[in-house]
């Protein structure tokens, strides 16, 4: 394990700030890449405390020459960078979630880097409907979701080379991502509950996919160098049924706020959904942040049940030590407990 070196894109997102951190806890080698203009406080105080096992480096995606001297001796890169803009015009998403994934993975084959592990998304088999079960077997299915069609585009292009020899590649493919400091879903669901704007759709007994940013950790590094991972897709989640309305009890509970009573119905939702979408793009900064609260991605964690099978990544990846969500949640809110309404 000492011996393995990890080249980590999107260093200072949420995934990739845990995974360094926990890499470097179980005495791994990383190298975090940053874009140039990014903000890395935080890593250099991690880096302050393994001097000698950490590196901080930078590069746009795009500068794929840059990428492949920077991955030099790197044995396994995990793909984190993606933007993830609920209502981000297609073009930019793919430039950075289908271009940056073209040249980290090119990059990382003339570095002669042995393993890339590409961190895809739930949403790249889900569409517009209820799903139920789903396993790896499914259908990739395009939307009107431009976040999860560009993401469909880039595991398409990464699993390509599961045909060839030069680089062994591994799909992961997590549900909505919580954890300490996301920025992205969570901050946006509590401000909704705080300012009592959230509703639950229907029942609110649908099932979610969300999976704690630990349990999806142990998932990459069980894939890492790992022979079976090689060429192979798996889904990852909590692998708990939690339902609409546990997931907002849990939120509500964990920062002391009365549990959601407004509900509408499925039919009213996508109504507001797609006319937030139609809005957003020239919509000022102030209600462009109100739209986003009502985004198609927005509509797939309240609205949709997402039933995901996960046995495969048990089986073939022992991905079965995890996080409860109970124990998860806990964790993830503890950093909310003052957070402005």
């Amino acid at each position: 394990m000492s011996e393995t070196k990890v080249f980590v894109t999107g260093a200072s997102g949420l995934v990739g700030f845990h995974l360094i951190q926990f890499l470097l806890r179980r005495n791994y080698s990383v190298v975090g890449l940053v874009r140039n203009s990014s903000k890395r406080e935080d890593l250099l105080r991690i880096g302050s405390t393994s001097p000698n096992k950490f590196e901080i480096v930078s590069a746009e995606l795009g500068n794929q020459a840059r990428l492949a001297e920077l991955m030099s001796g790197a044995d396994v890169v995990v793909h984190t960078a993606a933007s993830i803009e609920p209502n981000g015009k297609r073009q930019t998403l793919d430039a950075i979630n289908v271009g940056g994934t073209r040249s980290a993975l090119n990059a990382a084959i003339t570095a002669g880097v042995k393993h890339f592990i590409h961190i895809s998304s739930l949403s790249v088999i889900t569409g517009e409907e209820d799903r139920y079960g789903v396993t790896e077997e499914e259908a990739l299915k395009y939307c009107r979701e431009s976040y999860a069609n560009s993401k469909i585009d880039a595991e398409k292009l990464v699993m390509k080379q599961r045909l060839g020899n030069r680089i062994a590649v591994t799909a992961l493919r997590p549900g909505f991502i919580y954890g300490p400091n996301e920025r992205t879903w969570m901050p946006r669901l509590i401000k909704a509950i705080k300012s009592g704007s959230a509703v639950l759709v229907g029942d609110g007994h649908k099932e979610t996919n969300v999976i704690y940013v630990g349990n999806l950790l142990r998932a990459i590094e069980l894939a890492m160098l790992n022979p079976t991972a090689y060429g192979e897709i798996y889904n990852l989640t909590d692998g708990e049924i939690v339902t609409k309305k546990d997931l907002f009890d849990a939120v509500c509970d964990g920062l002391g706020l009365p549990h959601i009573r407004r509900r509408i119905s499925t039919a009213t939702a996508r109504l507001l959904v797609e006319a937030a979408t139609l809005i957003a793009p020239i919509a000022p900064g102030f209600l462009k942040e109100r739209c986003s609260q009502y985004s198609r991605a927005s509509f797939r964690l309240v609205a949709l049940n997402q039933g995901f099978d996960i046995s495969k990544a048990e089986r073939e990846l022992n991905y079965v030590e995890r996080i409860p969500f109970a124990k998860a949640m806990s964790e993830t809110l503890s950093q909310w407990k003052q957070a402005p309404s």
